[in-house]
């Protein structure tokens, strides 16, 4: 399926994706999922890629590729899921695109970086994407935060 049909077959779904992703050209960037119901909008994940397209519609393990295959075993596949039962549209928005050119993989690598957490961390002051964790926090990282940082 290619990734204009996978947009269609999406869109049925109430899942919206941007056109622009159809051609499957490379698009470095920012993108976020948000859900929307009536006048409520919540952006549920933000996430960075190399290349938006395959990240959101590839065969592997592209967020929305998943959920059309049912496949449920990641977080964003399993919120779409939850949203859309609940009587939601999803839409999925490029947020910022990235320069990804430079004369240092390290240097371009983290300014992607750098964005991404910016967009989280916008999100989270507006009490959105809460249940996104920082990659490489697994479980114990919470439950010291919760013993030794947590506010009361």
């Amino acid at each position: 399926m290619t990734y204009r049909e996978k947009i269609s077959v999406a869109k049925e779904l109430k899942i919206h994706i941007p056109d622009t992703l159809a051609s499957g050209k490379a698009i470095v960037g920012v993108y976020g999922f948000f859900a929307i119901k009536d006048e409520v909008e919540e952006c549920f994940y933000i996430g960075k890629a190399t290349n938006m397209a395959g990240r959101i519609l590839g065969a592997s393990d592209g967020h929305v590729y998943m959920y059309l295959q049912q496949n449920m075993t990641k977080f964003v596949p399993r919120k779409i899921d939850e949203y859309i039962k609940q009587g939601y549209r999803i839409e999925v928005r490029i947020l910022e695109q990235i320069d990804y050119r430079d004369t240092s993989f390290s240097k371009a690598a983290h300014r992607l970086a750098l964005a991404e957490l910016q967009k989280i961390v916008e999100y989270q002051e507006k009490d959105q994407c809460l249940d996104q964790r920082p990659e490489g926090a697994g479980g114990y990282a919470e439950k010291y935060w919760e013993k030794h940082y947590r506010m009361k």
